[in-house]
């Protein structure tokens, strides 16, 4: 019925796109949020255009019709004319966009379209297109044909043109000795202008005007928030610099990029080029190099036109003055205004605050910058342990250099091992701008969220006077994921003296614990942390007990099950290559075991640590191989049964934690219940139950990982993982649980298959 959409089956889909006429289809999935959103906008765009096809397909519950024509984002809208597909877009349309995708299909010449079709498909083909002259060059970078003379040395020189795969010309340009130098225009598909502008000896200069087409074209113009409305774009180069941009509607009024709204008087006396920040509601004069990055002055004003703040910038980074209005920002009521200088984007030499009347209330010294080269480099962030007098005569050098960000980074860890945090306080007040509290807290969560896995940008936050506590636990974390728990623990604990009431950092010393081994400990945190964060402290405590758990003979413990259908009956490997792949289980084990005791001071009495498995290696360890194996005439499989002992202390359980696993439910397959060398096999009643149950167990792990909520396994469902059932762990916590049933799935494919040559094939880990 016309003006209301259809609603498509497998068995009517052709039917309705083949026809004779117009047809759009909304491609939708009922998960999908924004496909609920547009729906509305779908059927109301079907009442005003009664002489199109609207229709819609649940993509989700028919993917042998989606699937096929290569729809993988909801929503997706393909446009049908005369049984071709023209157009589709994969987004949620405004209603004005998508009326011009509708009145842009009134326009489309199938008989073009079916030529455009044949041209793609002879380039696809390395082919001309028609169209294209003998001689052009296809460039897969670009994805263009093109063509043009050449100069005596072989470089581009004279007018060169461009084409698409589909045989229409896109650009046609000057090229000088290699070079473009003058007037370029590019095309829409159907040869109206897209962009002109003009190059000089190879950088672009003067304006360069981007044009809207009302009909399809792969020109692009309305990207980054740019609003439909937008018809024409001027954006004005100085010699590769962009120095304004102005944006256009069809009336040539200018107007608001992001939304087509009017332009708003800019305040009489700022400057003519600068420029509405939307997006803070303020004005803007930023110069920008050829990269687009702000290089020179740069200053902003709030909508009234009063300047906020002025810096200067190189390529990007701030370097040389910076001047700011500084109201409710310092400790010192009287502070209004602050102005310093920056080298590469960081504070840096004398920095002054100052009143309403422009004189001097604080000035302050904050030392030499420190890129993230050189800071990264700085023995403050050693896992080598020093005394506190050591780190204190570091922070005395560092600080008569005037390297203050290193003196107080390791009077930090001074402080945490003296277990004295007045240092660090005195230090903080001597040597950092001296902010309120909010705002304090502020800078160290904004330059945490963003750049908190960077060296440099936290310690130029703490000169400035972001909130030190919270820069520190940055630090904490940052040492952490770089394996660097010894000085992680020293920020930790600098951060905790500082703000003793914040239980949750309680939490990162758990995980920070985690990667040095002290489990008893964390077990301790995980109590203190339950009353303030319960959710928080069971994911530690579980975590825990997931690194460390007690290795006994784990396989088992009790009856396995599956709901599988036909299960082994009993291992098809010999006894002998069975005894040999515990001997490969037992040389890594004890590879593993070593390289974590190694992590402790010699002697060290390490309680959870596995028990010695040399017992199962007669004459030693064995050698694990990594080679390539030919399966069939077409698949390669990798087996790589070696290990690498240099990563994570957390890795290196984990990878234990499967190891241990697999070959517990080796030994048991043979009938044993102890880590011995089998002598025969002599499988258990439910030997076909521990195999599918391995595999199962894997696949609903894998479930409960990708899917989350919506997997089949609910709260409070499934088996259990450490005292935990899988519907109630926490995604890391379940990668965990995939991590073991894969090695234990591998075992069991290798175990039952007689063909297999190794459990740590590349083949054997799939669910």
């Amino acid at each position: 019925m016309a003006g209301v959409p259809v609603e498509l089956t497998p068995e009517d889909f052709e039917a309705v796109t083949q026809k004779p006429g117009m047809c759009v289809v909304d491609f939708w999935a009922p998960w999908c949020e924004p496909c609920h959103e547009f729906a509305p906008v779908f059927s109301e765009a079907a009442a005003r255009f009664p002489d199109i096809t609207f229709a819609r397909l649940d993509a989700e519950a028919h993917e042998a019709v989606a699937e096929p024509l290569g729809i993988d984002a909801y929503p997706t809208i393909v446009a049908f004319k005369d049984g071709l597909e023209v157009r589709r877009v994969s987004e949620a349309l405004s209603p004005e966009a998508l009326d011009r995708l509708l009145v842009a299909l009134r326009a489309v010449d199938v008989s073009e379209e079916e030529r455009r079709k044949t041209n793609r498909e002879r380039t696809e083909a390395g082919e001309l297109p028609t169209g294209v002259p003998e001689g052009a060059i296809w460039d897969d970078g670009d994805e263009e044909w093109s063509f043009g003379p050449k100069d005596a040395k072989g470089r581009p020189h004279g007018t060169w043109r461009y084409w698409r795969a589909d045989g229409t010309l896109c650009n046609e340009c000057i090229m000088v000795q290699g070079n473009p130098h003058g007037p370029f225009r590019r095309f829409h598909e159907d040869g109206a202008v897209s962009q002109e502008g003009a190059f000089e000896q190879g950088q672009l200069h003067g304006p360069r005007t981007w044009i809207a087409s009302d009909g399809f074209t792969s020109e692009r113009m309305h990207e980054g928030g740019v609003s439909e409305r937008v018809r024409k774009t001027v954006m004005h180069y100085d010699r590769g610099t962009v120095r304004q941009v102005e944006h256009f509607n069809g009336d040539g009024q200018r107007v608001v990029p992001s939304t087509g709204e009017p332009y708003p008087t800019r305040p009489a006396h700022l400057p003519e080029d600068a420029e509405l920040r939307e997006d803070l509601n303020q004005w803007a004069k930023v110069t920008l190099n050829a990269d687009r990055e702000r290089h020179g002055l740069t200053r902003f004003w709030d909508a009234q036109g009063q300047l906020l703040w002025e810096a200067e910038f190189d390529n990007g980074r701030r370097h040389g003055r910076y001047w700011s209005r500084a109201e409710d920002t310092y400790a010192d009521f009287r502070v209004h205004f602050e102005e310093g200088r920056a080298e590469g984007d960081f504070a840096c030499g004398e920095w002054a605050l100052m009143d309403a009347q422009r004189a001097v209330v604080l000035k302050r010294d904050l030392g030499l910058a420190m890129d993230e080269q050189t800071l990264a480099r700085s023995p403050v962030f050693s896992n080598l342990p020093r005394s506190a007098e050591g780190w204190r005569e570091l922070a005395k050098e560092a600080r008569a250099d005037r390297r203050y960000r290193e003196a107080l980074l390791a009077t930090a860890r001074a402080c945490a091992t003296s277990l004295d945090v007045q240092p660090l306080k005195q230090g903080l007040e001597e040597l950092t701008l001296p902010r309120t509290q909010d705002s304090a807290r502020q800078v160290a969560d904004s330059v945490v969220g963003n750049a908190g896995q960077a060296w440099a940008p936290m310690a130029d936050a703490l000169m400035r006077g972001g909130e030190a506590a919270t820069l520190l636990r940055g630090y904490a974390v940052l040492l952490d994921q770089t394996d660097r728990p010894r000085a992680a623990l020293d920020f930790l604990h600098a951060a905790m003296l500082l703000a003793p009431e914040r239980k949750a950092y309680l939490f990162t010393r758990g995980l920070i614990l985690l990667n040095l081994g002290v489990a008893d400990q964390v077990q301790k945190d995980a109590e203190g942390l339950a009353e303030a964060e319960p959710d928080t402290a069971r994911f530690l405590a579980t975590y825990a007990r997931a690194l460390f758990p007690r290795f006994d003979f784990w396989a088992g413990q009790e009856p396995p099950s599956c709901t599988y259908d036909g299960l082994p009956e009993k291992p098809a490997q010999s006894l002998e290559a069975i005894q040999q792949l515990v001997r490969k289980y037992a040389t890594r084990l004890q590879a593993i075991r070593g390289a974590l005791l190694q992590r402790y001071k010699p002697g060290a009495a390490v309680s959870w640590l596995p028990p010695d498995l040399s017992g199962l290696l007669g004459n030693g360890p064995v050698e694990l191989k990594q080679e390539e194996m030919e399966l069939g005439e077409d698949e390669q499989v990798e087996i790589d049964e070696t290990l690498n002992l240099e990563m994570g202390f957390a890795d290196l359980t984990l990878m234990l934690r499967g190891d241990w696993s697999a070959l517990s439910w080796l030994l048991w397959s043979c009938g044993e219940t102890t880590f011995k060398m089998p002598t025969r096999i002599a499988p258990p009643a439910g030997y076909g139950q521990a195999a599918g149950q391995a595999s199962q167990r894997l696949w609903q792990s894998r479930d409960r990982k990708f899917r989350g909520n919506s997997s089949a396994t609910k709260p409070g469902q499934g088996f259990l993982f450490e005292g935990v059932a899988l519907g109630d762990l926490h995604p890391n916590l379940v990668s965990i649980a995939e991590r073991q049933y894969a090695e234990t799935q591998a075992m069991f494919y290798w175990l039952n298959d007689p063909d297999n040559v190794s459990p740590w094939q590349s083949n054997l880990r799939g669910s």
